[in-house]
Parts: C-alpha cells; sequence; structure tokens
C-alpha cells in the first residue's frame, strides 16, 4: 500500500470513529475493507491504535446517542 493511500485509510479510520455510528475498531475496520482497503486488519493489528480508534467511538457514539434521543423527544 502506498503511503498517500495508507493515509487516506487512517484520515478514514478517523472520520468513522468520529461518526458515532460505529461501537468499535471492528466495525470500522468492516467499513475500511468495504470502501476498498482490503488490508485494513493489518494496519489496525496494533493495540495502541485499537485502542484509540475505540475510544474515540465510545466518546463519539455519547454525542449521537444523546442526539438520537432529542430528536425521538422532540417528535
Amino acid at each position: 500500500m502506498s503511503r498517500e493511500r495508507g493515509e487516506r485509510m487512517w484520515n478514514l479510520a478517523y472520520r468513522l470513529a468520529q461518526s458515532g455510528e460505529h461501537r468499535n475498531y471492528r466495525a470500522i475496520e468492516w467499513e475500511l475493507q468495504a470502501f476498498g482497503y482490503p488490508r485494513a486488519n493489518q494496519l489496525l493489528d496494533h493495540e495502541r491504535v485499537r485502542e484509540k480508534l475505540d475510544g474515540m467511538c465510545v466518546e463519539a457514539r455519547k454525542g449521537f446517542v444523546s442526539a438520537e434521543r432529542s430528536l425521538t423527544v422532540a417528535r
């Protein structure tokens, strides 16, 4: 994988984690593979990276779940 393609994958992984739509790094890994990064599992095969993505997912989901609840209550 070229350096540029690797950087695009990392940027996408972080955006996916921050979206609030993914529970953990595994969900991000599957999404990356669906977006054409078949080696995502190898690139995410580092404990620190997985912990970082998992933490980002947890924080983002807090806001995502709160926003969903607000929309439900507002209806």
